[in-house]
């Protein structure tokens, strides 16, 4: 394969490509297999209308050469000429027949050229972790028997009190019937519809009763005059929560007590860690733009986000929805630039540093997705809401990745990178080329 780039202008670039004949000449037999083994009715096996298979070889190997055979070379020019390519490339030439070599010009955008940011100028504190408090461990341990709790009937003469679910069905007094609409569900003693609560402790399914409260049917929400409602319990239930015993405990998969609690401690532990983190990460994200000038974007991704804008208002204008708020355009392709510099930023730094993804933390990640949509992670991947999970979660992560070496080169701190698939060595920012 040769390969010629052409600077055009800004971030646009023209990539010429020279496939030998030597290179392509196994996806020409290959299509001219399959097109001798197709069948034409009215002609006999192999026959064929003269000019045909000339005619169709040329269809049919443009779309091979699109789909399959240039995508690949694109990828080893791209790596040959060190360019980062950033929007979809184009065919605007393409070239070939049966005896002859194939030639391809494609133009597409490149990634802005950035250097690494001066991590001295980044204002960061380094601060403990703090320990997890048995307090803490035991708040958790209830969350997550309350988790595991089942919902069960009060008897027919309980009484309705503090942690009791009950459903109250209310209307305003003097009207003829309670409308299923306005039920109400709630948990007495609980955070919500508190001004319920005096009025419905003590009373049985089934009981009725006239209550002045603060609170109107129209929004679900409380007044600052009262109303006079009439209100009758419809049913009275309970949360029974799981006793920590061991069939508790093996559902949790421990041995005892001590050992969930330890695990709970772990989990607890980690999210403290995990949220100075995400603070860590805040804090450079907000002072990574001051780092630099302004730079060019690729400009075909700004068209693509005005096409959708474009879209989105005309759709909203045929809708007439008075409640809709109107798009404003120029705030959203400013809001989208100022992403895109950012996202360029982090890409350079994840480029450069050569930060490594843990592919295994990904998948996993997608596995417990697929499991929470009750699909299997194999079959999730290959729908097309499936694909963009995981690369939602891959750039995610990526972007923690880069920001998290950022925050380690601020403090200091020693790093372990990957030379190549064997070697691995701890640097400092002392050994790092700039």
């Amino acid at each position: 394969m040769e390969s010629n780039v052409e600077e055009l202008e800004k971030l646009k670039r023209r990539l010429t490509l020279e496939l030998s004949l030597e290179e392509v000449e196994p996806h020409y037999r290959n299509v001219m297999r399959q097109l001798r083994s197709t069948r034409l009715n009215g002609f006999r096996p192999g026959k064929f209308p003269k000019g045909w298979l000339e005619k169709r070889f040329k269809s049919v190997m443009h779309h091979e050469a699109i789909e399959h055979v240039i995508p690949g070379f694109i990828d080893e020019a791209l790596q040959k000429n060190e360019l980062q390519q950033a929007t979809q490339a184009v065919i605007s030439e393409l070239e070939f027949d049966q005896k002859q070599p194939l030639k391809a010009v494609i133009e597409f955008e490149v990634k802005p050229t950035l250097e690494l940011p001066d991590y001295k100028k980044f204002k960061l504190t380094r601060k403990e972790v703090e320990s997890v408090k048995p307090e803490e461990v035991e708040e958790e341990l209830k969350k997550t028997q309350n988790n595991l709790a089942q919902v069960e009937d009060l008897p027919e003469d309980a009484i309705a009190e503090d942690q009791n679910l009950v459903v109250l069905e209310v209307k305003n007094s003097g009207e003829e019937d309670y409308l299923p609409e306005n039920n109400l569900n709630f948990e007495l003693g609980g955070e919500r519809l508190e001004v319920f609560f005096d009025s419905v402790k003590g009373m049985k399914v089934g009981d009725e009763k006239s209550a002045e409260i603060k609170f109107s049917l129209e929004s679900k929400t409380e007044e600052k005059s009262k109303s006079k409602f009439d209100i009758r319990l419809r049913s009275l239930r309970k949360l029974k929560v799981p006793e920590l015993d061991q069939d508790f405990f093996d559902k949790m998969q421990v041995k005892d007590l001590d050992e969930m609690k330890s695990k709970l401690e772990e989990n607890l532990q980690f999210q403290k860690e995990s949220a100075l983190k995400a603070e860590y990460r805040s804090s450079i994200l907000e002072q990574l733009p001051k780092q630099y000038d302004v730079f060019d974007l690729p400009e075909a991704l700004i068209h693509e986000k005005e096409h959708e804008l474009e879209h989105r208002i005309e759709e909203q204008t045929k809708s007439e929805d008075p409640k809709a708020k109107p798009i404003d355009k120029e705030k959203e392709i400013e809001d989208f630039k100022e992403k895109l510099r950012l996202n360029f930023m982090i890409d350079t730094i994840g480029r450069l540093e050569k930060v490594t993804i843990d592919r295994e933390a990904v998948a996993g990640e997608f596995i417990q997705m697929a499991m929470m949509f009750n699909q299997s992670a194999d079959e999730l991947i290959k729908t097309p809401y499936g694909s963009r999970l995981y690369n939602q979660i891959l750039s995610r992560r990526q972007e923690e990745s880069s920001l998290d070496r950022v925050v380690a080169r601020v403090f200091g701190d020693p790093i372990e990178i990957e030379e190549d698939k064997t070697k691995k060595e701890t640097v400092t920012e002392s050994n790092i080329s700039e």
